[in-house]
């Protein structure tokens, strides 16, 4: 690939066998997607960061790219973040995971001119594939696509888009409602790469949950005046065991859940990340493999607290207020 990619998709992961094996869960749908991808001559690069990786396991750089050999390492692009930075960045023991800190990472250093922050378990629809090919997605929009959810067990082998599209095979098919189009936020929010930087990514402030704060993102790309739209159809999420719409069930307090406070205030407030998101200030250096590691500096850490970077929203959607 030569040239700046029209699309950088950002993953965040680790060889922790969460939802299953990497080979089912992250490999056969980023084959699907950048199959579908290349078929439609939209160009893209992939970014993996691996977040904490776990000791004693191969990291998922290593694992995945002999599994991918036409994806070079321009294309397929994998950051391996220290552990450190999830010790000093946690605000709570039982997240330990902090996935949007982990997508900043890879968003703050994305090339492609539009940036789409996903999971690794999730397969673009038809729509999705058709209206990025087309080049008719606008600046300044963040869009949306509902997720709807494959049915436990199913066969990934020779998964194609006419199987997905089966309602036989769903668990569920939600549709989104303006103005935020929330729901499933996290498996897939879509604007250009200018967007991104303007809104500074994820939430760095609140660092006590994962669940919400791609909702939160809504929230402030709304407060902010940027559009949000729904780009036309869906992306399917290849349904596990341990997934927080299956499992939250079985926590009886909703702040003793390993994705946090589910009901923390993600509508009511919004953040101003420092100049330094997404890890911008760790240092880099370059594996043999061609892998960018982020060594851990103290540097590189927000503060802990920080106050004056949560703010209420300028612009709140209606029926959101308090």
């Amino acid at each position: 690939m030569s040239g700046i990619p029209a699309l950088s998709i950002v993953v965040a992961s680790r060889n922790d066998d969460y939802g299953g094996s990497y080979t089912d869960r992250i490999l056969k749908p980023l084959q699907f997607n950048c199959e579908r991808l290349t078929e439609h001559g939209v160009s893209f690069e992939v970014i993996l960061v691996e977040w904490d990786p776990v000791p004693g396991r191969p990291l998922l750089s290593e694992l995945l790219p002999p599994e991918l050999p036409d994806m070079t390492a321009s294309v397929f692009r994998r950051i391996v973040v220290a552990s450190e930075y999830q010790a000093a960045l946690t605000q709570n023991p039982r997240v330990r995971f902090l996935e949007y800190l982990a997508k900043n990472v890879g968003v703050r250093r994305a090339a492609g001119t539009f940036v789409l922050t996903t999971n690794g378990d999730i397969m673009l629809g038809r729509e999705v594939v058709r209206a990025l090919a087309a080049g008719r997605l606008a600046p300044r929009t963040v869009y949306r696509a509902p997720r709807y959810d494959v049915k436990l067990g199913i066969d990934q082998t020779g998964l194609n888009w006419e199987a997905l599209e089966d309602p036989a095979n769903h668990d569920r098919r939600p549709t989104l409602r303006p103005p935020l189009y929330n729901g499933g936020t996290g498996d897939f929010l879509l604007a250009d790469r200018d967007t991104y930087h303007w809104l500074r990514g994820f939430n760095e402030v609140y660092r006590a949950a994962r669940s919400g704060i791609d909702f939160n993102f809504l929230v402030k790309a709304y407060g902010g005046g940027v559009a949000i739209a729904e780009i036309g159809g869906p992306v399917y999420h290849i349904n596990h065991v341990g997934s927080m719409r299956i499992s939250k069930a079985l926590y009886t307090s909703s702040t003793e859940t390993p994705w946090g406070n589910l009901r923390w205030h993600s509508r009511h407030v919004v953040y101003s990340n420092g100049d330094g998101w997404g890890l911008s200030d760790a240092p880099a250096r370059q594996l043999a493999d061609g892998t960018t590691y982020l060594d851990f500096d103290w540097k590189a850490v927000p503060p802990l607290v920080e106050l004056r970077r949560v703010v209420l929203p300028s612009r709140q959607p209606e029926g959101l207020r308090a």
